[in-house]
């Protein structure tokens, strides 16, 4: 079996013309409103920008970096690279209320016409006469002036020994840097930039002033988009030495768990506690009672040592002494009921982001707190010396109160008490000062480690086969903790890479490589993908936000109210009228972020202390928001009474360093099961094992799981019953081994949802690992925190986890607790969805470790490579995989999903694959394409009742619609755009034509129609959801309110009797969106969405899309022409169509009702 994953730009389309861009920028004339110009105008610009810049070979993050290659690549004169920079930053600021109205009529057909000329320069293409003839003559708008900032982003254009040449985002002209002379007028020698730098790096200058033209500023942040968090940049502060590799090897490093983590996590319970006043009234076996049922696996973990009681008393008691006393002795205006507990920040000006222990709302007080020894010598028994690590993430703090919210800090008059807790020592409480040198030297490494990270992307980890300990001790120490401890751990970290052979060094690299890059795009956006990675939420504006569902905005706090008492665990918040839910990619259970902003202006959470939330609920008119750690008091919220409040998306640094240590992991596994990996060896398969259950007719593939020893692969098209049956029997095959115990993994929450709701109808006992608000509600009891409730020893969460033999969660879950395997080892691991889960998400399980065995015996992976695949952000160009040692593993694309990579070596072995081919869910004549097309006609029906039962037959007395839907089980409506649109995501005619079949089919079967089975519709965008949910409204049936009209992707394992697809786009350029998961197998082209959207449907499937169009794609061209093949293809007028007035197929009899 070959495969190979197409991108969508190898299939070609003809919508990269200039002429479509053209067209585009020409419909923005039509808008009379200027801001709606401008927001028109942007969103072609972006386009455009993302088309040219998508197969780069460079990392460019924002559109001034694009803007800023593109001009440089295609040579582009001063005065157009002037006029196209001035457009772009009007075109970022159209919304600022600063900019009037006037000023932008008056520029708009200047940045028209510069718009214009830059796409005749990327596609070497005249624009046409009747473009150039609404050109202006003369320009008349002056460039908007540059902000007064305290920070200024540039670009590198060159460098030598002493300068920087660079231009800032407002301005093309060339501006010349001193970034030496930094040494003799503030902290530190920037000179180790020049190891640094590449053409076209982006720079934050911090405080620049100029000297006889010339800025030098205080500090330089090198690609200051890539945050850092402040906690890894101290970490690398060791006593030994610092040095941009501890970062490297941190990531790799095993999760560290201690006695001394253990104690350091309960000393933070009680800060909390102290904050809430709940440490003079909550006695100490309250505070652990808490902490024990939070806490419990990592109790069992890491066992408690035997002073752990007495030690955690005496911190408990030095907390309450600092909180209640030292504090308020030591800062006069410290005020109990205006401290924050924990609250984050994204700092884009230092390229930094963090979370602070204790902050007092007027950012004048700022505590950390510390369970651990402080420096040696300390000062005395009872006053620690601060460690130098300590005081780093210390300054960072500082710093950012100081330089990212100056205002705050000179409304202070640059006051700033800066505490660190050492909790363990009587008189901990240390007061900070600035360092402007040892500030400069984290920020000097702050910009390693990103420079290091980034080059990571590129390959640079190979630095890990030559890389010492003796290297990393900078500082020459040869004492008793290096020698015995220090040193024997950096040295065991790198011995199993040391050790691997060549080709599982080429593996590990490449995997390595693959998640730098991904966690990379993570953090600055996808060049393929709009609106994409975190720093978007200040790259792009808020009507770019909007559009792109990634915010909430103009939200009213409802409560806490003011008069509020007691601590804040829960908010909601109130949406504007005109909220569009169904716009929004927000879902119950994401992890977000809060923040408040003033009222008219564009959110920003650079500007303000962030709330990390979770999604509670989402109703017609509010919010709810639980929050990730709890507040003491109301006021924390109800000072921004009068401000609004916005929602983003969160990104949690932490959710890659799961997979970069069980990356590491994959070198120190046993042997046997890295040559399974690897191909060396064929999986061990038992062909003396027999049956103990009877299975009916999966008996034999019950039989080749059991027989299988380490491997196998069920094969699940659409409607096989790959969970009911490949899933299920797999278990209770299992189970009936009394020795078993069994892992059930998936990589969805809603699918670890349906995998809970089977062991419930089958009465099994499990325990669930993962959030509770990412839990369906009826499985919310088998949480492990809820099952450890009522344990009130170690022994009994030990016998809770020995006993229970059935562990559920997702993929992600288990990762993070990959010491559970310490605990306990699983004769079986199922994976569902296995198809659409990147190896590197697998390889920590995997290569998990019981002692000195695999704590997992065997793995079941389930799941169809010709449904939706794995999520990758970057290109197939930068996720290939070309070395030569991977060829015998059949690695060529670390985008393919470990099942596929499997399939591939083992797709004719039954005994290691086996593939369902009964399918129970759709009727024969909707079957019959999908099976042809894309499974080799090997799919056949069970049959059921409803796979062979004849059309309904036709009521004379009938609607047109009712007797059309009636008379095909599959039709293809060709529907023509006839209405202008306000976005290119929203086809009104589409929209009302799907309203009107929805209607139908609930006219249809007024007697028994289900919102959650009768009919579906998937639609690719979420803006044409509110579409088809509008038009709906106006049929004024309640019912249908509750229908699903949603995404395929999240469509993926539902199904509904009638299943409605529209296709929705109107533009060339969509169509890339629309197949981008397609891939080649055999010669003929699977399309992985539309696979799964036509297999959702059971007995009727409604396809409605612009046929000229569509057929412009060999996929949908051939869908087509099976669909007029088969008679079931209908051009409509969509006006027509509604009211029935339209040519009906030729076997289907007129009746009275017929309008024509």
């Amino acid at each position: 079996m070959s495969s190979s994953p197409l991108s969508s730009s190898s299939v070609q389309f003809p919508f990269a013309t200039a002429d479509h861009f053209f067209s585009d920028l020409r419909e923005a004339l039509a808008h009379s409103d200027p801001r709606d110009a401008y927001a028109h105008l942007n969103r072609v610009f972006t386009r455009l920008l993302y088309f040219h810049t998508s197969e780069t070979p460079v990392k460019l993050v924002g559109a001034f970096a694009q803007t800023d290659y593109l001009l440089k690549e295609k040579g582009a004169k001063p005065d157009l690279r002037k006029a196209v920079n001035d457009a772009r930053v009007r075109l970022r600021r159209h919304a600022d209320p600063s900019l009037s109205d006037d000023l932008l009529r008056t520029a708009f057909m200047e940045d028209f016409q510069a718009l214009c000329h830059f796409v005749a320069l990327l596609h070497g293409q005249e624009i046409p006469s009747e473009l150039q003839e609404l050109f202006p003559r003369r320009r008349h708008t002056a460039s908007l002036p540059s902000p007064v900032t305290d920070y200024l982003r540039v670009i590198v254009q060159r460098w030598d020994d002493r300068f920087l040449y660079v231009h800032t985002e407002s301005d093309t002209s060339p501006v010349t840097v001193d970034y030496v002379r930094g040494r003799e007028h503030h902290h530190g020698d920037g000179t180790y930039l020049k190891a640094l730098l590449k053409e076209g790096t982006q720079l934050n200058l911090i405080r620049p002033t100029a000297e006889n033209g010339i800025l030098v500023p205080e500090f330089i942040i090198f690609e200051p988009d890539y945050l850092i968090d402040v906690s890894a940049i101290a970490s690398c502060f060791e006593s030994y030495g610092t040095s941009p590799y501890t970062f490297l090897l941190n990531k790799l490093r095993p999760a560290p768990r201690s006695a001394a983590i253990l104690l350091g996590n309960l000393a933070s319970q009680f800060l909390d506690e102290a904050v809430h006043h709940r440490l003079s009234t909550d006695g100490y076996a309250d505070s652990l009672r808490t902490f024990f049922k939070g806490n419990a696996l990592s109790v069992l973990e890491a066992v408690p040592a035997a002073d752990f009681h007495q030690e955690a008393l005496r911190q408990r008691k030095h907390i309450a002494q600092a909180v209640e006393s030292d504090l308020p002795d030591a800062v006069k205006s410290y005020a109990a009921d205006d401290i924050v507990l924990e609250p984050s920040f994204f700092s884009e000006m230092l390229g930094i982001q963090g979370r602070i222990d204790m902050l007092q709302l007027d950012h004048s007080l700022v505590v950390e707190q510390k369970s651990g020894k402080g420096d040696w010598p300390q000062i005395d028994a009872e006053t620690p010396r601060p460690q130098q690590k300590h005081y780093v993430q210390m300054l960072l703090y500082m710093a950012v109160l100081r330089y990212n919210f100056k205002t705050q800090y000179d409304r202070n008059q640059r006051k700033l008490y800066a505490f660190l807790l050492y909790s363990k020592y009587p008189k901990g409480l240390l007061g900070m000062s600035f360092a402007p040198r040892l500030l400069f030297d984290a920020l000097r490494l702050r910009n390693e480690m990103a420079a290091y990270d980034i080059g990571y992307t590129r390959g640079g980890l190979d630095k890990l086969l030559t890389l010492t300990a003796d290297e990393l001790n900078t500082a020459h120490v040869a004492d008793k903790l290096w020698h015995q401890y220090q040193k024997p751990q950096i040295e065991a970290l790198l011995r199993p890479l040391r050790e691997a052979d060549a080709q599982e060094r080429a593996y590990y690299f490449r995997m390595l490589t693959f998640l730098h890059m991904e966690h990379y795009l993570a953090k600055v956006g996808n060049q393929r993908k709009e609106n994409s990675g975190f720093a978007a939420k200040w790259h792009d504006t808020l009507d770019e936000k909007r559009q792109a569902g990634n915010i909430f905005d103009r939200l009213t706090l409802l409560s806490p109210s003011p008069d509020h008492q007691g601590e804040v665990v829960r908010l909601l918040l109130g949406f504007p009228d005109d909220v569009d839910h169904e716009i929004s990619d927000f879902r119950i259970g994401d992890i977000v972020v809060l923040h408040p902003y003033t009222p008219g202006n564009e959110p920003d959470l650079r500007k303000t202390f962030v709330f990390r939330c979770t999604i509670e609920s989402i109703a017609p008119q509010t919010l709810t928001l639980t929050l990730r750690v709890p507040q003491s008091s109301a006021r924390v919220f109800t000072r921004h009474l009068h401000d609004s409040w916005a929602v983003e998306h969160d990104f949690i640094d932490s959710s890659f360093s799961s997979l970069y240590r069980g990356m590491h992991s994959f070198l120190s596994a046993p042997s046997e099961r890295r040559q399974l990996l690897l191909f060396r060896r064929s999986p061990a398969v038992d062909a003396s094992r027999q049956l103990i259950g009877d299975y009916g007719q999966f008996n034999e593939l019950a039989l080749r799981v059991k027989q299988a020893g380490e491997l196998f692969l069920i094969i699940g098209p659409p409607g096989t019953g790959k969970t009911s049956f490949g899933l299920m029997t797999t278990l209770k095959e299992e189970l009936l081994d009394p020795a078993s115990s069994v892992l059930l993994l998936s990589y969805t929450n809603r699918a670890v949802d349906e995998i809970c709701g089977k062991l419930v109808e089958e009465g099994l006992d499990f325990i669930r690992f993962g959030s509770g608000t990412s839990c369906a509600m009826p499985y919310r009891e088998h949480l492990i925190e809820q099952r450890v409730q009522h344990c009130t020893h170690i022994s009994e969460i030990e016998s809770l986890i020995a006993g229970c033999r059935i562990f559920v969660g997702t993929t992600t879950a288990f990762n993070s607790r990959i010491s559970l395997f310490d605990l306990k080892s699983f004769s079986l691991a199922i994976v569902d969805e296995a198809s659409q889960i990147l190896e590197p998400h697998l390889i920590g399980l995997f290569c998990a470790q019981h002692g000195h065995r695999p704590a997992i015996r065997k793995f079941v992976l389930i799941g169809d490579h010709k449904q939706l695949p794995a999520v990758v952000t970057q290109t197939p160009r930068q996720s290939h995989a070309d070395n030569p040692e991977l060829r015998s593993a059949l690695l060529t694309d670390c985008r393919l999903s470990l099942f596929e990579r499997m399939l591939r070596k083992y797709r004719h072995d039954p005994a290691v694959v086996h593939m369902l081919c009964q399918q129970g869910r759709m009727h024969t004549d909707i079957a019959e394409y999908p099976n042809r097309a894309f499974y080799d006609d090997m799919l056949r029906v069970v049959p059921l009742a409803h796979q062979l039962s004849p059309l309904p037959s036709a009521d004379a007395s009938a609607s047109a619609l009712v007797r059309l839907i009636h008379s095909r089980r599959l039709l293809f409506l060709s529907v023509a755009s006839s209405v202008p649109s306000v976005s290119e995501k929203v086809n009104p005619a589409e929209a009302s034509v799907i309203a009107a079949l929805v209607h139908a089919i609930h006219t249809a079967h007024s007697n028994n129609f289900s919102p959650e089975k009768t009919v579906g519709v998937i639609v690719p965008y979420r803006h044409q959801i509110s579409a088809i949910r509008t038009a709906i409204a106006a049929y004024h049936v309640p019912l249908l309110r509750d229908i699903t009209i949603d995404t395929v992707e999240r469509f993926q394992g539902s199904q509904r009797d009638y299943i409605i697809y529209g296709f929705t786009v109107q533009k060339e350029h969509q169509l890339r969106f629309l197949t981008d998961t397609t891939f080649e197998e055999n010669g003929r082209l699977i399309d992985r969405k539309l696979n799964v959207a036509m297999t959702r449907a059971r007995q009727h499937l409604l396809l409605l899309g612009n046929e000229r169009l569509l057929r412009q794609t060999p996929v949908f061209d051939a869908l087509i022409r099976f669909t007029r093949e088969k008679d079931c293809f209908l051009s409509v007028s969509p006006d027509r169509f509604i009211e029935g007035d339209f040519e009906m197929f030729a076997d289907v009899p007129p009746t009275s009702t017929d309008a024509r």
